[in-house]
């Protein structure tokens, strides 16, 4: 499987720019901690990077079988009961937290079922 990668230019005022320059200097001068950058940006807890790319690359399957099966968004949309545009944004990776309710019922939309698997997690340096 082949991944096409899209970039598109961000269009930034000079205000956004000197906020973003700010925020990356500044956590470049405090390098805070997980649990910190969490705690400041509103979160819980992180998701790890492997756990979101299989995620990802579970949708870009089911974005081919949709095309193998010559099914538009709208239909596919349609019978997962999800908006289109929601749909769209999962088959091109600009969602970055699909859930797996979403996930199972895009692939029952393509007469598909999703399964998973336990397998160790990789061991984490103290």
């Amino acid at each position: 499987m082949s991944v096409r990668r899209v970039y598109e230019k961000v269009e930034r005022t000079a205000e956004q720019k000197a906020e973003l320059a700010a925020v990356r200097e500044k956590y470049q001068r405090e390098r805070p901690s997980l649990k910190q950058a969490l705690a400041e940006g509103g979160h819980e807890r992180a998701v790890a990077l492997g756990e979101l790319l299989q995620l990802h690359q579970v949708l870009a399957m089911l974005k081919q079988e949709r095309e193998r099966q010559h099914l538009t968004l709208a239909e596919v949309a349609t019978r997962a009961e999800i908006d289109q545009a929601a749909l769209s944004r999962l088959e091109n990776g600009h969602n970055s937290n699909p859930t797996l309710d979403t996930i199972y019922r895009i692939a029952s939309a393509l007469g598909k079922t999703v399964g998973c698997f336990l397998q160790d997690a990789p061991q984490v340096a103290s």
